[in-house]
């Protein structure tokens, strides 16, 4: 079964040797609990080694995963991946929205509708990618603990990929270390309200 936790990507990772903040302390917790709990033998996370040198941090789930001596895996495309995978963020939509003559929009509604594309149609691309890193025999067979980004499991596609895939699964725990006004957020609202978005051009 995939155990899966929630949170926003800035409790994933710290600067080496740095304390823990609220939101990492709190993740570090559900995650040494889920570890008492399930005893998987895998504890996988939405991330990237590549991403994380770039920014000079250390995966706490890493940390944990090898204190415990217990299989670790980073499951999101690095950058260079990302592109044989077609996968797009909303920076890159943005820039095709400038090609296509879309920069009438006010800076914060362009960025809102960049934001919601990304989601409605390259978060699939990113969630498959997972789904082959984790293995689904695995996944079916074992217990595998999984951290990602909640809006991927506040948007549905994740869930319904895992459903598809015939991958037993459950939520651990939500929303650790995201704001009530997370922009995501509300281009995910925007995206349900609006879903005529996916049909841009970019």
């Amino acid at each position: 079964m995939l155990h899966i936790i929630g949170l926003h990507h800035n409790v994933q990772a710290k600067l080496p040797d740095a304390d823990l903040n609220l939101g990492q302390q709190a993740f570090t917790q559900c995650l040494r609990a889920s570890i008492q709990q399930v005893e998987p033998v895998v504890i996988a996370e939405e991330h990237s080694e590549e991403v994380l040198r770039q920014l000079g941090r250390v995966s706490i789930a890493k940390e944990i995963a090898e204190w415990e001596h217990i299989e670790h895996r980073f499951c999101d495309p690095p950058p260079h991946r990302r592109l044989v995978i077609g996968y797009k963020g909303s920076s890159e939509i943005e820039v095709e929205m400038s090609m296509q003559s879309r920069w009438d929009l006010p800076h914060e509604e362009r960025r809102l509708v960049a934001r919601a594309i990304e989601i409605g149609r390259y978060f699939s691309i990113r969630e498959k990618f997972w789904v082959e890193c984790l293995n689904v025999s695995l996944c079916r067979e074992k217990e595998v603990v999984f951290a990602c980004g909640d809006l991927h499991i506040e948007s549905g596609s994740f869930t319904k990929l895992l459903e598809h895939e015939g991958v037993p699964y459950q939520i651990v725990e939500r929303r650790i270390g995201v704001a009530e006004d997370e922009p995501y957020y509300l281009a995910l609202a925007h995206l349900q309200q609006h879903p005529e978005v996916l049909d841009a051009p970019f």
